[in-house]
C-alpha cells in the first residue's frame, strides 16, 4: 500500500497514485471513447448550468430528433450540495430517450458538438466532469472511476500497461490542473520510475 505522504499535492488536490502505477495498452484508452458513461445523465455545477442555458439556443440547432429542444426538460428539478463543486451546489441532466438529454442519437454531446462548430473550443461549455471522466474528483481526491472498468475497454485500466493513465487523460487533467499542475505529475512519475526495483511496478 503506497503510504499517504508519497502521493503528490497539486494544488488543492491529492492525487491518488492509480494514476501512475495503471494504464492503458498502446492504442486503448479514453481516445476511443463509447459514451456509456453519458448515458446516464452527469451531475454539473449550477454555474455550467446557467452558462449552458445562456446557449441553449445555439445548443438546440445541434440536436436530433431523439432529443427534447425543450430546455426546461435538460435538468431534474432538485439542487444537491457537494463541495467537490466551485459553487458547493450541483444539479443532474436529464434523461431523456434512455439517455442523457445532451447526448444526440450517434452518442455525441450536443453541448460539445455545439460549442465547436460555432468556433468556441469544444470544452468551452461542456462540464468539467464530463471532460474528466474516467477520471473523477472525490474530497479533493483526483482519482480514477471505476464504474465502467471491465466494461468498457475505453474506461478498463490494468496493472501492466504502456501508457500510464495520467498520460492517457492528459488533455483532460491539463484541463484541471493548468500545464505547471500537469508538469508536477510528469515529476512525480518520473521519481516512482526512479526507485530501487520492488517499490513500483513501473
Amino acid at each position: 500500500m503506497t503510504r499517504k505522504k508519497n502521493l503528490l499535492r497539486v494544488n488543492q488536490f491529492t492525487v491518488s497514485d492509480e494514476l501512475f502505477t495503471k494504464g492503458y495498452a498502446l492504442g486503448q484508452g479514453p481516445c476511443n471513447c463509447t459514451a456509456w458513461c453519458c448515458e446516464g445523465g452527469v451531475y454539473i455545477d449550477l454555474k455550467e448550468r446557467d452558462r449552458i442555458l445562456e446557449h441553449r439556443e445555439m445548443i438546440k440547432k445541434y440536436m436530433d430528433e431523439s432529443q427534447s429542444r425543450d430546455h426546461r426538460e435538460w435538468f431534474e428539478q432538485e439542487e444537491r450540495e457537494d463541495e467537490d463543486f466551485p459553487s458547493g451546489r450541483c444539479q443532474g441532466t436529464e434523461e431523456i430517450n434512455k439517455k442523457c438529454a445532451f447526448l444526440d442519437k450517434n452518442g455525441h454531446c450536443s453541448i460539445q458538438l455545439a460549442a465547436t462548430e460555432e468556433g468556441m473550443g469544444r470544452w468551452a461549455l461542456k462540464p468539467l466532469y464530463c471532460i474528466l471522466f474516467p477520471i473523477e474528483v472525490s474530497d479533493h481526491v483526483i482519482a480514477f472511476d471505476e464504474m465502467l472498468q471491465d466494461d468498457q475497454a475505453c474506461c478498463t485500466i490494468q496493472e501492466d500497461f504502456d501508457v500510464p493513465l495520467f498520460r492517457a487523460c492528459r488533455e483532460e487533467l491539463t484541463h484541471l490542473l493548468g500545464e505547471d499542475g500537469y508538469r508536477l505529475m510528469e515529476e512525480h512519475y518520473t521519481r516512482l520510475q526512479q526507485r530501487p526495483a520492488g517499490q513500483s511496478k513501473r
